[in-house]
Formats: C-alpha cells, structure tokens, sequence
C-alpha cells in the first residue's frame, strides 16, 4: 500500500468523489473492484495509490463513528478485500496486518475472511438504516 505519496490536495480532491461512492456501492449492498473505483474517479489515482485514498476514505468515516466502507472494495482476481483492509488500528491482533509485505499479500484466511464479512455486514445495515 502507498501512503502519503499522493499531495495532500490531490488527495483531498480524491477523497470528495470516492466516498460518495463507495456510500453508493454500500447502500446497493454490492462491491466495487478497485478498478472499477478507479475507473469512476476518472482513471486516477492510479492502481499504485487507490488505496491511499481507500484507506484515508475509511479513517475519515471512522473518525465520524461509521463502519469501515473499505469494505465495499474487493480486488477483481478474488472478489475478496485486498491485505491493506487489515492494517486499521482497531483490526483485532489475530488478523491485523502492519507491513507492506502482508498489505500486499492477496490470500485471506478463514479469520481474515470472517472479519471481512462481518465489517461488510455492518456497512451495508448502517447505510441502509442512513
């Protein structure tokens, strides 16, 4: 996962039109590839920095006490999330992931699988109830 390397204003620009999105793609009770979500953002920022943008997405709607909607985002090869949904401060030990090396590591465990279906649940009920 790339952090901090996208400028802070073309960030925050990006952060304006994925959020909605990703709102969307919950209320819908679906998922979005990361593709896909760059694709909607209009080709940028690129495939080396959507999850920048992903994971600051999801800071900002913890900051504000909702559910990781990064949830809503799955890799396109195992329809699943990507390693980087692992690394949040509030991910139990047992599947938390911290280095570049597991962030980028697309094979899930059965615990890792389970705790991204429970987040998922939970962002589709509360966007469904908001």
């Amino acid at each position: 996962m790339n952090t901090g390397k996208l400028l802070p204003e073309t960030l925050a620009a990006y952060l304006e039109r994925a959020q909605p999105i990703l709102v969307e793609v919950a209320r819908q009770g679906t998922v979005i590839t990361y593709d896909e979500l760059n694709d909607r953002l209009g080709g940028g920022p690129g495939r080396g920095y959507i999850g920048e943008v992903i994971g600051r997405v999801t800071e900002i709607e913890q900051e504000e006490s909702r559910p990781k909607v990064s949830a809503v985002v799955v890799r396109s090869d195992t329809r699943m999330v990507g390693g980087g949904f692992f690394g949040f401060p509030d991910t139990p030990g047992a599947v938390r992931r911290s280095t570049p090396q597991e962030f980028q590591n697309p094979r899930l465990s059965h615990a890792d699988q389970e705790y991204w279906r429970v987040q998922l649940q939970e962002v589709y009920r509360y966007w469904r109830e908001h």
